[in-house]
């Protein structure tokens, strides 16, 4: 299911941007994703463009805010103005009026400052909550669409890495922009109405900016390498979490606890060492611009200035005023050396972010895909080949006739390729060569929702997620009645030990259903495959990892469930697929045998006769010899096929 938010769309112009690569980088791809150290430039324009299609659907906000930043901004450069106006036009003259006159001119300027100033603090973070909302929402629907070779190739930590941190991290831009956009017209501002006033005083005091201009960019050599490593030190730590927290009972049962702490602890102080490198080259920044401020404002002001009033040269308000713009001066140029390494950072996780987003899934719709109507369950596959990469085949030559509501297994050694072969089935990747079909259809030629909307899987390892049990089972048949929950339970044989629990169906499970034993998971993964009635059900390995009373409870349960409907079973133990109508052997991704449980026994030196004989530790035709490659099939495991 989608979740939806307000930037998943803008369409015309903004919506096209959404498809542009960020950072002229190349397009993007399961196996390219940018070194999540990168920093960027501190103004990346295809990143900030993709950004306004973020911004857009609250772009009444976005302009509140940035008219209120520039009313502060207006506000900072012209007090010192209205300063030099009342002491030259009201003091120096002692009307008393024209004291009035300024004092309320003074008086309505701080109220808009003040007014401005909370306006800007309302309304900027309230653009950056939204960015973040539709960046999380976009983030959340992009990766669900994504292929699952994506997720086999891509560190879980890193996807989370690009998910949260870099999505917080852009959500930041918005505001950042804004401000060095306020900064950068303040210091225009001053620069040009000091020069106007009195451009001898105003060159004096600007005479320091060439040595903090150098300052600036020998510290960013600095700050840069830092920042790098702090960026790929968090990507470590987050999948150094993400991998102990999920293989916990691994390594508990090894006892490794010791081991991992130190580990983390070596990941975890990288990191703290990156953020206090960094906060020292941040610290050591500040103390070098109030000294040049001190300098600009010592010598520029007081001493020229004072050397120029003295000589009758310069009127004292003109100084005044210079006092208090060297002062708004430097506090932009402060602002704007620490927003430069924010804004680095900013860019890098935005050309991060729309890399994901970039993705394109392997498997899509073509434009012209037709809906799959009521499935029969007639499954072809005609000359399929298949590579996970490029000249390794996986599946070779395989043609294979599944007939409507026939039970087909699937066996062979570890890496024959069955797993890849319901994969494509199931159309999580597309066959290299030749053509699968579902009822005549060319599964590339219909849509994959309503080719998969009429199966179901049941893995190995049963997966449920945080909720009621009745919510596990529903799942995402939202239209099924409590009635059919309780159906579906009841037929996989799940209903007796559902109703013990203290809730019954509404009991609420822990994340992946830990608080059940695996046994009682994998029924709920039964039912949840059955609830939809679908027309072909996929088990692949679906009773590897439970006790034999619950498997037979299933394989009871299956005889019902599997019915009239067509079934694709994949097993290691042969006592659960020796009822089938098709065993199919494979081996090294070729169909080498297939036929009925008894008609497979009856050919000597055949595969399906030597797996048996080892499953049940039988005496083999050729003796031990016979398992080996030389002189028959071969036991060998072909390469992965997941």
């Amino acid at each position: 299911m989608r979740a939806s938010g307000p930037g998943g769309g803008v369409g015309g112009m903004m919506g096209g941007m959404r498809g542009m690569g960020a950072h002229g980088m190349n397009t993007a791809n399961m196996d390219n994703l940018t070194d999540d150290g990168l920093v960027g430039a501190a103004y990346d324009h295809k990143v900030v463009m993709r950004l306004m299609t973020y911004i857009w659907p609250y772009k009444k906000d976005a302009f509140i805010a940035v008219a209120a930043v520039l009313m502060y901004t207006l506000g900072n450069v012209t007090i010192p103005l209205l300063m030099l106006i009342g002491i030259k036009w009201a003091v120096n003259s002692g009307d008393l009026n024209h004291l009035h006159i300024v004092g309320g001119l003074f008086a309505v300027a701080t109220v808009l400052h003040f007014g401005a100033n909370i306006v800007q603090f309302i309304y900027i973070p309230r653009v950056g909550q939204g960015i973040l909302f539709s960046l999380r929402t976009g983030m959340f629907n992009h990766l669900q669409e994504l292929s699952p070779s994506f997720f086999h190739r891509t560190p879980v930590g890193r996807i989370m890495s690009r998910s949260q941190s870099d999505v917080l991290q852009l959500q930041e831009t918005f505001e950042l922009i804004v401000q060095s956009l306020s900064d950068i017209l303040s210091l225009v501002g001053i620069i040009i109405i000091m020069l106007v006033i009195d451009w001898r005083l105003a060159l004096v005091s600007m005479s320091i900016l060439p040595v903090l201009f150098f300052i600036l960019g020998y510290w960013q050599k600095f700050a840069r390498h830092s920042f790098m490593r702090i960026r790929r030190a968090i990507a470590m730590v987050n999948g150094e979490y993400n991998q102990n927290i999920t293989g916990v009972r691994v390594v508990e049962s090894f006892n490794r606890q010791e081991a991992n702490m130190q580990h983390f602890d070596d990941l975890n102080s990288e990191h703290l060492n990156a953020n206090l490198e960094a906060s020292r080259y941040s610290g050591a920044l500040q103390p070098f611009v109030e000294v040049l401020m001190g300098v600009g404002m010592g010598f520029g002001v007081v001493l020229v200035g004072g050397v120029m009033v003295k000589g009758g040269n310069l009127d004292w308000a003109v100084l005044v005023a210079f006092a208090l713009w060297i002062q708004r001066f430097f506090e932009p140029v402060r602002h704007l050396t620490m927003q430069y390494s924010q804004l680095q950072r900013a860019m890098a996780a935005g050309v991060r972010i729309f890399e994901v987003l970039d993705l394109k899934p392997e498997v899509v719709d073509k434009p012209d895909a037709i809906t799959l109507s009521e499935m029969q369950g007639e499954i072809k596959f005609e000359d399929v080949n298949f590579q996970y990469v490029t000249d390794i085949d996986v599946l070779k030559e395989v043609n294979l006739h599944i007939k409507p509501g026939e039970n087909v297994a699937l066996v062979g050694s570890t890496g024959a390729g069955k797993s890849t072969l319901v994969t494509l089935i199931h159309r999580f990747a597309d066959v290299t060569n030749g053509r699968i079909t579902v009822d005549g259809h060319d599964i590339r030629d219909v849509t994959r929702h309503s080719l998969v909307s009429q199966m179901s899987m049941v893995l190995q390892e049963p997966y449920l997620f945080s909720g009621t049990v009745a919510d596990n089972i529903r799942y995402n048949n939202e239209g099924v009645t409590d009635e059919d929950v309780v159906a579906a339970a009841q037929t996989v044989g799940a209903h007796e030990f559902i109703i013990d629990l203290d809730e019954g169906y509404s009991t609420t499970l822990a994340e992946r259903g830990i608080n059940l034993s695996v046994g009682q998971r994998q029924l709920l993964s039964f039912a949840r495959a059955v609830v939809g009635d679908p027309r072909v059900i996929i088990l692949d390995e679906a009773t590897a990892n439970i006790d034999t009373h619950t498997e037979v409870l299933i394989q009871r349960a299956l005889q019902r469930v599997l019915k009239d409907r067509t079934s694709i079973v994949i097993a290691h133990r042969l006592s659960t697929v020796r009822n089938a109508d098709n065993i199919v052997v494979l081996d090294q991704g070729r169909l080498v045998e297939q036929g009925s449980h008894d008609e497979l026994l009856t050919k000597k030196g055949g595969f399906y006769a030597r797996l048996y004989a080892v499953n049940y530790n039988l005496p083999t035709e050729d003796g031990d010899e016979a398992l080996s490659a030389d002189g028959g099939p071969s036991l060998t495991p072909a390469p992965a096929d997941d």
